[in-house]
């Protein structure tokens, strides 16, 4: 990557991309790209761009077909010109598609195939292509949306169910989860899914991964350690607890953190214009009700002074009556047009191509998470301690499991969390160590 390439980077997106064989698997059939090297131009004119592809197919095809994906994505989305990042999106994965399906021809490659999800970034606003049951997830404000639809049979059945309940609950229970409905290369006339434009705001962090982590962390957990840890510190930790919950896929994490918005190109202001409007919803006008009470309150204030110059008996009272209705006349005009005084912060819209997003989950600290987070963290410890092989530094990690002990007992779930990942992110980096070390040795 160019340094002028990677300083416009560093001032817009913070991002880290892992990938892992997991722990049942002997190779790994995922691909993705997050090293956005296209040159300065064409990331100016095209923008940033993330993809993750995990791949179908007995022996090497499938990550055969996952490597045509993201590089066939990647090449044919930064060479395309007029197009807007959508329509770019959508030809560039139809291009690695009609590829993947000429390799397939060959008979070591047969129906062989990928997901693919591909996540552009320009001007401050986020494009979507997507196929398969891959994901890409938003976090923001401490909630989490899954902006993608799973092609998969499970979601097609949830999605456009049966009409009668017992009979569709029946049928998903039984229906296996890794059964899609569409991928780059065996599926006839493909159809991407796009999504977006997504105006983007400081602090967004997008979650591309491949199921082997959806499959194995439910979405308040994945929205949870976006919202504790950077980047580099999320997906480590995103992979360790898949791989901890016994790992059965390959797995693979990118985690884009929005620093702030890239200064808009002539050509395409007025798209990040429309896409970021009413991110603050406009006052409301005043209720015709609240300008007819407010003027009988205003009456009333009249009615004071020529009280005091009008020759009354009681005028005391009569003074303190049109006080009191002043007031009390007051203070109704303002509640009536109580929503005209402020202005209310929201999202923007989620999309405007496709109907994202489709689930919905809270991001916030849990006790539930933070004391399941903490039994594995100690599983995990005395797992280490029984085997004289590893030898981490015991003084710091009893230090830190105990910090998250104490913050577990005052609710402080986020403090909890934080520590419990910094301790499992350290001993499965001692483990992996530990196992490149034997390998040399084998090897030796």
């Amino acid at each position: 990557m160019n340094e002028q390439t990677d300083n416009w980077l560093r001032d817009t997106l913070e991002y880290s991309a892992r990938t892992d064989v997991g722990m049942r698997r002997t190779n790994n059939q995922d691909s993705y790209y997050a090293s956005p090297d296209a040159g300065a131009s064409r990331q100016r004119e095209l923008g940033a761009l993330f993809i993750v592809a995990d791949g179908m197919g007995a022996h090497v095809a499938g990550e055969l077909a996952s490597k045509l994906a993201v590089v066939g994505v990647s090449d044919a989305y930064y060479q395309s010109d007029g197009r807007s990042p959508s329509d770019a999106l959508r030809d560039a994965i139809l291009a690695a598609h009609n590829t993947i399906r000429q390799r397939g021809e060959d008979p070591a490659y047969r129906d062989m195939g990928t997901t693919c999800d591909a996540l552009a970034f320009k001007d401050g606003v986020a494009y979507i292509g997507h196929v398969g049951d891959s994901r890409v997830y938003r976090a923001r404000g401490r909630a989490i949306e899954q902006l993608t639809f799973d092609h998969s049979l499970v979601w097609e059945m949830k999605y456009y169910p049966t009409s009668h309940s017992a009979y569709r609950k029946l049928q998903l229970d039984n229906i296996p989860k890794n059964i899609i409905t569409r991928s780059l290369g065996p599926t006839d006339d493909l159809v991407v899914d796009l999504e977006g434009p997504l105006a983007t705001l400081p602090g967004d962090v997008f979650l591309l991964c491949s199921d082997g982590l959806s499959g194995r962390v439910e979405d308040d957990e994945l929205g949870q350690i976006l919202e504790l840890f950077p980047p580099n510190d999320a997906t480590e930790a995103l992979i360790n607890l898949a791989n901890l919950r016994g790992g059965p896929d390959n797995i693979t994490a990118i985690v884009v953190r929005v620093q702030g918005q890239s200064a808009s190109s002539e050509s395409s202001s007025h798209e990040v214009a429309e896409a970021s409007e009413d991110v603050y919803e406009n006052r409301a006008p005043i209720p015709p009700r609240a300008r007819v009470v407010a003027l009988v309150s205003a009456l009333c204030v009249l009615g004071v002074p020529i009280v005091c110059v009008t020759p009354l008996a009681r005028r005391a009272l009569w003074l303190a009556l049109l006080a009191t209705l002043a007031l009390l006349f007051a203070a109704l005009a303002a509640w009536f047009a109580r929503k005209s005084f402020v202005r209310v912060k929201k999202s923007p819209p989620p999309a405007k191509l496709g109907k994202g997003p489709y689930a919905r989950a809270s991001a916030a600290p849990t006790e539930k998470f933070a004391r399941t987070i903490g039994a594995l963290c100690d599983e995990l410890c005395a797992a280490l301690r029984a085997d004289p092989q590893y030898e981490p530094d015991w003084t710091g990690v009893e230090r830190a499991r105990e910090q998250a002990r104490l913050a577990r007992e005052s609710s402080n779930y986020a403090v909890s969390l934080r520590a419990d990942f910094t301790i499992i992110n350290y001993m499965m980096r001692e483990v992996r160590k530990y196992a490149q070390k034997t390998q040399g040795h084998d090897r030796a």
